[in-house]
């Protein structure tokens, strides 16, 4: 007689853990479909592992990174300041000269001049 191998289920905060994502990440993927439903067991959910492991052999045979692709290492930890009203005033005004030479253009082309 064999004896089962023991295991232990995984938890949300397991998966987000081998995913690199948060928990909220986990619940959103759960409830768009892309991670398999867990099983609830009193107030927490688990995953059996052949289950997850299972879904996760699957994704990432699916669609291999192109060599080409770069992959982010680290998300930047500091947050980009948001310009400046002189950085901002520069844009709008450079947005302003493009959307009248492409005016200029239109009516070039549609020989309204």
């Amino acid at each position: 007689m064999t004896t089962p191998s023991a295991f232990t289920p995984l938890t949300k905060q397991a998966v987000a853990d081998s995913l690199g994502i948060s928990i909220r990440s986990v619940e959103n993927w759960i409830n768009d479909g892309t991670l398999p439903a867990p099983v609830k067991l009193g107030n927490r959910v688990y995953w059996h592992p052949d289950v997850y492991f299972g879904w996760l052999s699957r994704r990432l045979q699916e669609a291999p990174v192109a060599e080409s692709e770069p992959v982010p290492s680290e998300l930047p930890l500091v947050p980009t300041p948001a310009p400046s009203r002189r950085e901002a005033s520069c844009s709008d005004k450079a947005a302003s000269r493009l959307r009248a030479s492409t005016e200029r253009r239109l009516a070039r082309l549609q020989g309204t001049n």
